[in-house]
């Protein structure tokens, strides 16, 4: 990581590397940066934009669709080298070139910066070192080149990292860096009437990414260097996998930014999925059917797109309806990517009841996928374990008696004795209070299994 980089400098700030770091191929930031700039002109809600693209030259395309998002943002702020081609006599007066000097180390930077009053996105990434690509050398297409970095919806990251950017243009021009300060003013001061609905532009990321596989496909196939006694889908193997670990982040990044705008429950699936590992465990689940349980406990609010007043009263017909939407709305999402099939089906039968009167079909008794039937409950207990509104927040011991009172009706009896056990290893101090934190990677959760 090059020392006065803007990727350096968060890095310095945070004490340690930006959440979800990972290697991405310069095709998946293309159709990173594609849906976020689509979401900035559709969403309506106008974002200060900063940019940087590694040196990459302009052509028309880029300039005219820099055009329209400017029509759409506050303040669009690109810095470039001066031999990118992206000098405009036209341009919008919102639209803002900054000239790097050649040695300046943002200059090998590639990133998207959106920060508005209803959502932040962001992309940070520089690319891969000759050292770091090994001897075999850098890539031989230019879509093949490989980035190590992260992409985000959390707003204090994308926020701190404004700021960063923010004192590296002041470098350069300082009427320029106040501009940008005037936009953190406005974007603080500006209602933001709801949060935007990610879920569009989640979707989105996973159709440019499965775009720009075929395209990195397609090169591999064209590649005359690749033996004709080597198979075609042992040349895909990498790229089938960096697709999916990417569609995957896609989805996770979605789960945590409901979480982060439930200010009652802001680690509600990370708690859900500690307790439904646990669970499991006592179940003695095996490894595969534990592995899906806890990807899709971790993905099970992905439908939520806003936390409505009404999860307040768990028990409400309109809570049960509430979720039960969000949870076929999340499945269908993660319907998207064939992978995640079953997890899906996890995840939409997660307010069904035991006795058939849940939704959304109905189902009864065992025809209740097992895994649904233990994330509906660990979701329903972590519930009442939040403060929410003037509802206080319950012991462990009152929160199991609340799911009791489902018996045989909500839920299913074994599972209340497994959840009566994790209590008493709670009470006990054997356990602790559920948590979890996400490993740096995703792609160890779709290893092993073709279909997860």
């Amino acid at each position: 990581m090059r020392e006065g980089s803007i990727l350096y400098k968060l890095r310095r700030a945070l004490g340690a590397d930006p959440p979800a770091y990972g290697v991405y191929y310069k095709n998946t930031l293309v159709a990173l940066c594609h849906a976020l700039e689509d979401h900035i002109l559709k969403c309506g809600s106008r974002p200060l934009v900063l940019t940087a693209f590694q040196r990459g030259r302009w052509y028309a395309q880029e300039a005219k669709r820099y055009n329209e998002l400017a029509e759409k943002s506050g303040e669009v702020v690109i810095m470039a080298v001066p031999d990118s081609g992206f000098d405009q006599p036209d341009a919008p007066t919102n639209l803002h070139r900054l000239s790097l000097s050649e040695d300046d180390p943002v200059s090998i930077e590639w990133h998207l910066i959106i920060l508005a009053p209803t959502y932040a996105a962001m992309v940070m990434c520089q690319e891969l070192t000759d050292e770091d690509y090994g001897p075999t050398g850098l890539p031989q297409h230019d879509l093949e080149r490989k980035f190590y970095g992260f992409w985000t919806f959390e707003p204090p990251l994308v926020r701190r990292t404004v700021e960063l950017v923010q004192e590296h243009i002041a470098r350069y021009d300082a009427a320029l860096a106040g501009l940008v300060a005037s936009e953190l003013v406005r974007i603080d001061s500006t209602p933001a009437e709801g949060s935007s609905d990610l879920g569009d532009v989640v979707t989105r990321v996973v159709s440019y990414l499965q775009t720009s596989q075929q395209q990195l496909v397609g090169l591999t196939r064209q590649r005359p260097s690749v033996a004709l006694t080597t198979p075609v889908r042992a040349e895909e193997e990498p790229l089938n996998a960096n697709l999916n670990a990417n569609r995957l982040q896609a989805f996770l990044r979605m789960a945590q930014r409901v979480d982060a705008d439930d200010r009652s429950n802001p680690r509600a699936s990370l708690a859900v999925t500690s307790l439904v590992e646990t669970l499991a465990q006592l179940m003695n689940l095996p490894f595969g059917r534990l592995r899906r349980l806890r990807l899709a406990a971790l993905l099970h609010r992905i439908g939520l797109t806003e936390v409505p007043d009404s999860l307040v009263d768990p028990d409400s017909l309109l809570t049960r309806r509430t979720l039960a939407q969000a949870a076929q709305f999340g499945a269908g999402l993660l319907r998207s990517m064939g992978e995640l099939r079953t997890v899906a089906r996890i995840v939409e039968h997660q307010s069904e009841w035991w006795d058939g009167s849940g939704l959304p079909e109905g189902l009864r008794g065992e025809e209740i996928p097992l895994e649904s039937r233990l994330l509906g409950l660990a979701a329903y207990f972590q519930e009442w374990l939040v403060t929410r509104g003037e509802r206080p927040a319950c012991t462990p011991a009152e929160a199991l008696a609340l799911c009791e009172a489902g018996r045989a009706s909500r839920w299913d009896p074994r599972l209340l004795e497994h959840l009566a056990s994790l209590v008493r290893l709670l009470q006990a101090g054997i356990l602790l209070e559920p948590t979890l934190s996400l490993p740096v990677g995703n792609q160890w959760l779709l290893d092993g299994e073709s279909e997860v």
